[in-house]
């Protein structure tokens, strides 16, 4: 596996594996958006931040969509 792989790999996993652990356990999409960009910026700092919120933000309305009334 080539380096480009392993870092398509790892986020692909944060998007897919984490970053929906962090918006079920966040009471705002601002909280989501930090805890994020918190893991981000210690794990993950290759992909860039407006990605990640990018991100945090379209999953966050796909996720709580279910729940509207």
């Amino acid at each position: 596996m080539g380096m480009s792989s392993y870092i398509l790999d790892c986020e692909d996993k944060f998007i897919d594996v984490e970053v929906p652990e962090i918006i079920k356990n966040s009471d705002s999409l601002q909280e989501a958006q930090f805890k994020a960009e918190e893991r981000r910026a210690i794990h993950f700092n290759y992909i860039p931040s407006s990605v990640v919120n990018e991100k945090v933000q379209e999953m966050w309305y796909e996720y709580w969509s279910k729940y509207n009334v």
